[in-house]
């Protein structure tokens, strides 16, 4: 039987200082010289802290999801999934909601583990006072212990829980660079920020989706640039997923404030670990592109079943148009005659024919209880303007007396207000006036008006960028206002933008769109809480 080795107080001291100097230089040597001992000491001493253990062998083929089995007919599965940090407590009152709620879904917890190591940076690369002490055991808050998940598993047929990935907190933008992983299948990592993107595949299949997770640990970053910048990020958060009984699955963001004390899903709501309602209503629904006269049936009838059982108090509707009749792009240099023949069967080739019928789906969301707005948007007064600009009437007869009418409408309204063209309200004039809707039945707003619902502004369509250039994503995330915008059809969450998708036919529909789309059926809840949801309708279904 060998001889048990006692390390002393004084010799775990020195293997600490030994460590914490070797983490600072990265050199054997180097600390040998500053703590006057020889280089095997130091070598030695490391191995007694762990940090020289080698593998002997390794290597696996590939890394093999687990299958999670679908729930029996007429019941629903439900998955809880998040992020927690080694040497991390758990945020408790957080915590203690999101089993709260786990407990009101039936859910199963799974909790993906990753690793950030603060001992890489000595007492002289940080500020006063932030130094932290050097640890040597990687250790997780016991509260997590039986749902840590740090493995592949299939929930369903085309989506992945990737808890075997670990990803640095300080990432910016933790899912660059997965795009592909895990082939078309969606996949969500964990992670302590909430992003999302939606990936294009072929027409023939859905979109890919990447979800980050946010996380239950609380906040415990170096205080550099990258770990101050986290912090601003770090979202106590998570994603319930619902799975049901033929494979169809549906993902939601749930998170909180910094101080964790209430969350809510749809009209479920949680504060201080208890479920305290099941009929919370959402402050504001911001629904996918609407694009009437080619919008998606099932999909806006599923859209209003959504908004009666949630009962928003605003509604934001993005693209109320398609703006077939008035589409620029059908008389160029030469006109288009197949699409103009294709326009023609729709019955579209007539303006007040699609102003008709647009303001017939439109009058379909309306409700007494919630206000609804139209933010200005590229395929509205944008295109209404440019027809009246380009168009001429003299050739066009089905349309030259509501041409006329509305080009009076405009010169009247240009000199009796004395402002530019595009502060002349077109959509409220040719809605009210021409096509028949009640007065203020929709609050149409011009370009650069701003509807803030809490602190998220949620009056930008997503075309108009900074300083002049074209809207997109990456350009809207950086202007320092969170903001829920639509226009590009591909739901996805930037920092602090979430953009919704489209209530409208994907991409085969249209008369412009070809090729691999990441088009889907979305749209964007805001919870009292001031946080936010992204709901994908699956099979015309917004939840299982």
């Amino acid at each position: 039987m060998g001889k048990k080795t006692v390390v002393t107080t004084a010799k775990r001291k020195l293997i600490e200082q030994v460590a914490s100097e070797y983490a600072k230089s990265g050199s054997m040597r180097a600390a040998a010289k500053t703590l006057g001992i020889h280089r095997r000491s130091v070598e030695r001493y490391l191995r007694k802290a762990g940090l020289l253990k080698k593998p002997i062998a390794g290597g696996k083929q590939h890394a093999q999801a687990e299958q999670a089995s679908l729930p029996k007919n007429g019941q629903v599965k439900r998955f809880i999934l998040t992020a927690a940090q080694n040497n991390t407590y758990v945020h408790k009152a957080f915590w203690d909601n999101l089993l709260a709620m786990a407990k009101h879904y039936d859910a199963q917890i799974l909790v993906g583990t990753f690793s950030y190591n603060q001992n890489n940076f000595g007492r002289l690369a940080v500020k006063r006072g932030t130094k932290k002490p050097y640890e040597t055991e990687l250790w997780f808050d016991p509260a997590i212990q039986p749902y840590i998940s740090d493995k592949k598993i299939e929930l369903a047929k085309g989506l992945t829980w990737c808890g075997n990935m670990n990803i640095l907190p300080t990432e910016d933008n933790p899912i660059a660079g997965l795009e592909t992983y895990g082939g078309s299948s969606s996949i969500v990592f964990p992670h302590t920020k909430i992003e999302m993107r939606s990936i294009a595949t072929t027409p023939d299949m859905p979109p890919k989706m990447i979800y980050t997770t946010g996380t239950v640990t609380l906040m415990n970053y170096l205080q550099k640039k990258l770990g101050i910048k986290a912090e601003h990020h770090h979202r106590y958060a998570f994603l319930l997923v619902e799975v049901d009984a033929e494979g169809n699955w549906w993902v939601r963001q749930v998170a909180a404030r910094k101080n964790g004390k209430n969350i809510q899903d749809l009209n479920v709501e949680v504060e201080g670990g208890k479920v305290v309602s099941t009929d919370t209503r959402v402050d504001a629904i911001t629904w996918g592109d609407l694009h009437a006269t080619n919008s998606q049936p099932e999909v806006v009838a599923a859209s209003l079943q959504m908004l009666d059982t949630l009962k928003p108090k605003y509604q934001f509707i993005h693209d109320v148009m398609e703006g077939v009749s008035i589409n620029r792009h059908y008389v160029k240099s030469q006109p288009l005659p197949h699409l103009n023949f294709f326009r023609w069967l729709r019955g579209l080739h007539r303006v007040d024919e699609e102003l008709k019928q647009t303001r017939t789906i439109l009058e379909s969301y309306l409700r007494p209880w919630c206000k609804t707005i139209a933010p200005d948007a590229n395929h509205d007064a944008h295109w209404l303007e440019s027809w009246l600009n380009k168009f001429d009437y003299r050739y066009d007869p089905a349309n030259a007396e509501l041409f006329l009418r509305m080009q009076n409408h405009m010169y009247s309204q240009i000199r009796e207000k004395m402002c530019p063209p595009k502060n002349v309200n077109l959509m409220k004039y040719a809605f009210e006036k021409e096509a028949g809707l009640k007065a203020g039945a929709v609050d149409f707003l011009l370009p650069d008006e701003s509807f803030q619902v809490g602190e998220v502004e949620c009056g930008m369509h997503g075309h108009l960028g900074p300083d002049g250039a074209w809207g997109s994503p990456s350009n809207l995330a950086k202007i320092g206002k969170k903001a829920t915008t639509a226009h590009t059809h591909s739901a996805g969450i930037y920092h602090g933008l979430y953009v919704a998708g489209t209530s409208s036919k994907l991409t085969k529909e249209w008369d412009y769109t070809m090729g691999p789309s990441s088009w889907s059926h979305s749209h964007v809840l805001l919870y009292p809480n001031g946080q936010r949801a992204i709901v994908t309708m699956k099979n015309n279904k917004w939840h299982a």
